[in-house]
């Protein structure tokens, strides 16, 4: 009989994690689960402890990579080998509480229309403030609505958080070798066609901090191919493809987000700034216009905000809230 749940954990040369990783699976109050465990070509001994911790249980399913090297073809791998009707993601450096795939299944049976669910995290010896500000955004996203309309501004859910409906995941082409981070546009592809994302509020999985982390020394995680990702698919999006869109804030977010817009053929209608100093410029063929005109100028095209001082994010919702704007329809916040 086949689980109910495929965990994918890839990993590569992870021998100081990957004990705990794996003890914290074995531990799970949910036992309907198969672990394809993907060695990426590891040189220290992973493969072996994986044999060594979990030992002849017949769940465990030792892998290796059969596609290109990295994270896309280790989980590709696993997808296609996959039994089960939904996919758990798992790092070999986090950790899962005891009660996360019951708590998530638990939701699948109660919510039939999720495709994805998360839970919360908690970081785990972060490297700065940083850091922790993002996961407390992280875990305040919370409902479809409110994942689906933060999905331009940063990753809204903890990738090996989350539990997959594998048919959706299948649908919307699985894992792809992309410019940008693999995890965050799997997510864009999936709400691109209506997938429903929601989460355990409560924090079931220790997220791992460290300076090896792919986020930190990959430049696919980067601002600038990050700046590229959302243009792509904003510029699939058929209300931006006819209105165009009115970018508010004419900073450096701004200026290279219209950028990446123009170049994809989409019309960047104009700017609104608050700074006295940018008000009638021209950048990029457009007009930056005063702030207190959103809404009354180019008020048919999609209005994007990429205002990244702090508070300017909730500063240009309430504007365009007031105005009429529907976020998720014809306003989007980038950053």
């Amino acid at each position: 009989m086949k689980s109910r749940i495929s965990i994918v954990m890839p990993f590569k040369n992870a021998a100081s994690t990957l004990p705990e990783a794996l003890r914290s699976v074995l531990a799970q109050t949910f036992h309907d689960w198969e672990l394809l465990a993907v060695d990426d070509h590891s040189e220290d001994g992973s493969a072996e402890l994986v044999r060594s911790i979990c030992g002849n249980d017949p769940r465990v399913r030792l892998m290796a990579n059969a596609g290109p090297p990295g994270v896309v073809g280790a989980s590709r791998t696993a997808g296609e080998a996959a039994r089960a009707g939904w996919l758990a993601r798992m790092d070999s450096d986090d950790i899962s509480h005891p009660e996360r795939l019951e708590r998530q299944w638990n939701l699948t049976c109660a919510r039939p229309e999720l495709d994805v669910i998360g839970c919360g995290v908690e970081i785990l010896s972060p490297l700065g403030e940083g850091m922790v500000r993002h996961v407390e955004w992280v875990n305040a996203q919370m409902g479809p609505t409110s994942i689906s309309n933060a999905r331009f501004i940063e990753n809204p859910l903890v990738h090996p958080s989350s539990l997959m409906k594998k048919a959706a995941v299948d649908a919307a082409g699985g894992y792809l070798e992309v410019p940008w981070a693999e995890d965050h546009d799997l997510w864009l592809r999936l709400m691109e066609r209506g997938a429903v994302f929601d989460k355990v509020p409560e924090a079931l999985l220790s997220w791992r901090d460290s300076a090896g982390r792919l986020t930190r020394t990959d430049p696919r995680y980067g601002d600038d191919l990050r700046h590229r990702m959302r243009a792509h698919y904003l510029a699939r999006m058929e209300r931006v493809r006819a209105c165009g869109v009115v970018v508010a804030g004419a900073g450096p977010i701004g200026k290279a987000l219209a950028r990446e817009l123009i170049r994809l053929g989409v019309t960047v209608a104009g700017f609104f700034e608050v700074h006295p100093r940018r008000i009638g410029e021209i950048i990029h063929g457009a007009e930056v216009a005063d702030s207190g005109d959103l809404g009354k100028r180019w008020r048919e095209a999609v209005l994007l905000s990429a205002v990244g001082v702090p508070g300017g994010r909730r500063k240009v919702s309430d504007l365009a809230r007031s105005a009429g704007y529907a976020e998720g329809e014809d306003f989007w916040c980038l950053c």
